[in-house]
């Protein structure tokens, strides 16, 4: 059984039908060559993945680098994009051909030799009904939501819900000490905090509900909190009045149906090119 024709060999095809551009990246020196091109050619480079994997913009780019400096680099001025609409661009041909949209392991179905999957229609609806449940706690375009999360599916669909009305999203990992994760947090002032109040890792059960009451006394600019509760896990959450992650996601109403547009798609803007800022040696400690 074969498996899926490489993404690198459907762009060298493409490139060779529609550019006219002839390179085989099956041998050192036609590797070679693409890899010179996409350096020594930056605008018909990206220009070319913008066309080849069809990038959806409700306004056309003026340029594709508009300044070539780092940092500080100009790309794709005009153009508005949603990273969550481009997830979901594929979703109806993956599903049809039998490919789920995330395949996933914990310690104890790995023990088990088990795994979980969710198929794309549920993961659209899944985050469309936790996209409708951000805007009706006011969440718009440019508010903050984080998220003290572990490696779960459910990561991933308040990722994609946030980034679908154009929330920025920054999570931390739920085995970062308080000091480390309000460093990361208050920098950016968050509306609204998705957290877990517990995690395994080497097979035990590591209760943070503690670190998470720090959390929402601490960030003074949240208005919700949205919690996924372990399952192994029975404890009371102090000072925190949280909404129950899965009964959002069991939403199943007309503002979550799996077909429907995610709701009120933002498109962000392609701007400057930035450097990620060095983490502080505080932060690191603190882990």
């Amino acid at each position: 059984m074969t498996g899926p024709e490489a993404n690198i060999l459907r762009y060298v095809r493409w490139l060779r039908e529609a550019r006219g551009l002839d390179f085989d990246p099956t041998t050192v020196d036609g590797y070679d060559r693409l890899w010179r091109w996409s350096c020594g050619d930056l605008e018909a480079f990206w220009q070319s993945i913008w066309d080849h994997f069809d990038i959806v913009s409700p306004t056309a780019h003026r340029a594709v680098l508009a300044e070539d400096r780092m940092p500080g680099a100009v790309w794709f001025p005009g153009a508005q994009v949603n990273f969550a609409q481009h997830v979901f661009g594929h979703a109806h041909a993956a599903h049809a051909a039998g490919h789920p949209a995330i395949v996933f392991r914990d310690e104890a179905m790995q023990r088990e030799g088990r795994s979980d999957e969710i198929a794309w229609p549920e993961l659209r609806r899944r985050v469309a009904a936790l996209a409708a449940a951000l805007e009706s706690m006011g969440v718009v375009a440019g508010d903050r939501v984080v998220a003290f999360l572990p490696n779960r599916p459910e990561a991933m669909v308040a990722f994609l819900a946030s980034a679908s009305i154009g929330a920025v999203w920054s999570i931390c990992s739920p085995d970062m000490g308080p000091l480390a994760v309000l460093d990361r947090f208050r920098q950016i002032a968050p509306k609204v905090l998705i957290a877990c109040d517990g995690y395994v890792y080497g097979g035990a059960v590591h209760d943070r509900s503690e670190v998470l009451a720090t959390l929402c006394a601490e960030l003074q600019t949240l208005t919700d909190v949205v919690v996924w509760r372990h399952p192994q896990l029975d404890v009371a959450l102090a000072a925190v009045r949280p909404s129950a992650l899965d009964r959002l996601l069991e939403r199943n109403d007309r503002a979550a149906e799996g077909d429907r547009p995610l709701p009120r798609r933002h498109h962000g803007r392609a701007a400057e090119g930035r450097r990620a800022p060095q983490r502080r040696r505080s932060e690191r400690a603190a882990r």
